[in-house]
């Protein structure tokens, strides 16, 4: 059974904090936290930048900036560092999971939009660490979809500790708790896809010595847990990754693609074969995309891959214009319309989902760097913005008008990152 614990967290002082560790040569050090009126609230108009959320890679706390004018909000302190960082399903909160203490925090970043007759104002709070806690063994993959989000619980060999899901809304996180969850009768390192009322995840063979899954299960929500309705006989050994499209839920095996088409409550399985020149112990380990394609991007060791869900076949992505271009990291835009691979010449390459991931444009970030480098993407679900936190440096690129329009230093040494507020009433009119 899912353990919750309620505690009360002292949320530090930024700027003595940063003072104590920051670099005297970055500007963020002497930017004092900005004071926020906690019922300050927007009339109508056009929806904010929003704010950035960045894990401190040294400290258990995370900064928040807010993308106006990049000044820092506040630094608030978590109970353990925050080894990954995402964005509640509708962008009110960090989700800062723990996965080596077996814990899930959640930080409100303060904006958010409340309706009120025809039209919605939007607050900027302050930020702050809220007292709901998700506390079961090893979160790992996090798989937000639409208004609501997975979070898989992979359990624990030594321990015999089984794995376990849960389902996240930024609702039910206002609420301090879950909308359902599931045990399962082993441990294993799983994933999760949300289709309505129905949950597609993952099933290990008790026996096997892998803490891969190999099957998928359809698991359908009924008020606070879930009904197995269908165990899915086309096996997907070594299963890791997922992701899905409005008609397919696809799931990355050690020997191709599990691809599951729903029509309706039926939903019909087809394995996609890895091709024959797929490199021997190379597999793909990770699927994204466009809810609007039908082909998926694949990414393994070796590079991407195109998974084409209508035709049936894996090809390798050929993405370079030239020959000596390599990856740093790849993302996608705030609306998985484009494709986003950083290389190694320090230009942001895009890819339209529309055109079946045909390149479109190249735009240049920074000068040439090395393969080491570890550059992170964030997207804005606002506006046509993304931000490249690459070392202490972040650089804003208006993907619109295709150039570089802003960047700024940080004091501390950066983790994982998320984008935080409103997307667009459109999306919240519920």
């Amino acid at each position: 059974m899912k353990k919750f614990r309620l505690n009360t967290i002292i949320v530090a002082c930024s700027a003595l904090f940063l003072a104590g560790c920051g670099d005297s040569e970055t500007n963020i050090t002497e930017i004092t936290p900005t004071p926020t009126d906690e019922h300050d609230h927007d009339h109508g108009g056009e929806v904010g930048k929003g704010r950035l959320a960045i894990a401190d890679a040294e400290h258990a706390i995370v900064h928040i900036f807010d993308l106006e004018d990049n000044s820092l909000v506040e630094s608030v302190s978590l109970t353990h560092p925050a080894e990954y960082l995402y964005a509640s399903p509708e962008g009110r909160y960090a989700v800062a999971v723990q996965r080596s203490v077996d814990s899930v925090e959640f930080i409100d970043g303060g904006v958010w939009q409340e309706l009120h007759g025809d039209h919605y104002d939007q607050h900027n709070d302050a930020p702050e660490l809220i007292s709901f806690t998700l506390s079961d063994v090893k979160p790992t993959h996090y798989v937000p979809r639409d208004d609501r989000a997975a979070v898989f619980f992979d359990g624990n060999k030594e321990t015999g500790a089984n794995a376990s899901l849960s389902i996240l809304s930024d609702e039910s996180i206002s609420l301090s708790k879950i909308i359902a969850g599931y045990d399962f009768e082993t441990y294993m390192h799983g994933t999760a896809e949300i289709r309505g009322d129905y949950v597609l995840t993952t099933l290990r063979d008790n026996n096997a010595e892998s803490s891969l899954p190999d099957q998928v299960v359809l698991l359908e929500v009924h008020s606070d847990h879930f009904h197995q309705e269908q165990v899915f006989e086309t096996l997907c050994p070594a299963l890791h990754g997922s992701f899905q499209t409005e008609t397919h839920i696809a799931f990355a095996c050690g020997d191709g693609v599990l691809s599951i088409e729903q029509q309706g409550s039926v939903f019909t399985p087809q394995k996609i074969d890895n091709p024959t020149d797929m490199p021997d112990g190379i597999r793909i380990g990770s699927l994204k995309g466009s809810a609007e394609s039908s082909i998926m991007i694949g990414s393994s060791r070796a590079g991407f891959f195109l998974v084409d869900l209508s035709g049936q076949t894996i090809k390798s992505f050929n993405w370079q214009q030239e020959e000596s271009l390599t990856a740093l990291t790849y993302g996608f835009d705030g609306h998985n319309e484009h494709m986003l691979i950083l290389d190694n010449k320090g230009y942001l390459n895009l890819f339209s989902a529309e055109t079946d991931w045909k390149f479109e444009s190249r735009i240049e970030v920074f000068e040439p760097t090395t393969d080491d480098a570890k550059p992170i993407i964030i997207a804005s679900k606002a506006h046509e913005f993304v931000y490249i936190i690459n070392g202490k440096k972040i650089t804003t690129i208006d993907l619109h008008d295709g150039e570089v329009v802003g960047n700024f230093d940080l004091g501390f040494n950066p983790g994982k990152a998320a984008w935080l507020g409103v997307s667009g009433e459109e999306e919240h009119e519920h």
